[in-house]
């Protein structure tokens, strides 16, 4: 074999090997538990993509992201995935604040359980977000929401719990001001942040004591990070204290919420890893992929929950409805 055959043959070989190569997927978390995270990596391998996958949680700790960008930094992967609005907006950065010393900006991230990432400074838009950025919002639109709550029971007013220390929860909550108000409910709004600006575990049943002292026809239980590790006290207080709560999210409705417009967090993962691999394997650009939400969400009901408080649901709503019945 001459050298020249030589080296041909060992050019060829490399580029076999090259294309064999996993890709290696950087998957930064809020807290474990979420089925996204899950649905995400069981998309990218039923397509038949070889993944080796680094994962990193931040616990809720948005100060140990730093730390994280670095190693990914280090670790130059061919894509990030990044699970809540908190994770994202620290790794990409907000729009008009974006510092490349601080931010990642040259390798995708796809983003999987951010509820309005307008709202949170991700994108302007979401037919394409004209950055290395793209994903799968978890929610129904607020509208959807106030609508699907309406159609369960009239409303006069309505209560919310929410977090105003996290931007996207202050968009959130204005949104709702404005819808309440145009569809003539009074809003009544709790927080459990402390003296210190930010929220406490411990406040928690004070906050749904000074919601029930209000005595909402409802209560909205927005996707709040700082709630989701408490849904179990959240519920159990609202049962507690006679409040019937719609919940955003699937964690709260097993945690014993009455009802909600939810979508399963495995399909928003599924929804996540299908962009990551147009991404990785058709080399699409994240910057015109659409930032997409399931085309379908459940209205489900939780009869242990509507028993205990003696809101039994409407039969229109039966004959569309999930009914959780544990």
């Amino acid at each position: 074999m001459t050298a020249r055959a030589f080296l041909a043959a060992l050019f060829l070989l490399s580029a076999v090997s090259a294309s064999a190569a996993p890709y290696r997927v950087f998957m930064v978390i809020h807290r474990t538990g979420a089925e996204a995270d899950q649905g995400f990596r069981d998309y990218l391998l039923s397509a038949g993509l070889e993944v080796e996958f680094t994962v990193r949680n931040i616990e809720g700790d948005a100060n140990r992201l730093p730390a994280v960008i670095q190693e990914i930094r280090a670790r130059r992967p061919d894509l990030i995935y990044a699970q809540s609005t908190l994770v994202t907006e620290g790794l990409v950065g907000r729009l008009g604040e974006v510092d490349p010393a601080r931010h990642i900006t040259d390798v995708p991230v796809v983003f999987a359980m951010v509820s309005d990432p307008i709202a949170s400074g991700l994108v302007t838009r979401l037919e394409g977000s004209g950055r290395n950025l793209t994903g799968a919002i978890h929610v129904a639109s607020l509208p959807v929401q106030l609508k699907a709550m309406q159609s369960f029971m009239p409303l006069k007013r309505l209560g919310v719990a929410y977090n105003p220390s996290e931007p996207s929860q202050r968009n959130m909550f204005d949104k709702l001001t404005q819808l309440t108000a145009q569809a003539g409910i009074e809003l009544v709004a709790v927080h459990p942040l402390g003296k210190d600006g930010k929220p406490d575990a411990a406040r928690l049943p004070a906050m749904m004591q000074a919601l029930a002292a209000r005595r909402p026809d409802l209560v909205y239980l927005p996707p709040v990070n700082f709630f989701a590790p408490h849904s179990q006290l959240l519920m159990d207080e609202a049962i507690r204290l006679g409040l019937p709560t719609f919940c955003a999210i699937e964690v709260q409705l097993e945690a014993g919420g009455m009802m909600g417009l939810v979508a399963p967090f495995y399909n928003v993962g599924g929804l996540a890893g299908f962009k990551a691999t147009q991404i990785l394997r058709e080399h699409r650009s994240p910057a015109e992929l659409p930032v997409e939400t399931l085309s379908r969400f459940s209205f489900e009901v939780n009869m242990p929950a509507a028993h205990a408080l003696g809101l039994y649901p409407p039969m229109h709503i039966l004959r569309y409805a999930r009914i959780r019945e544990r």
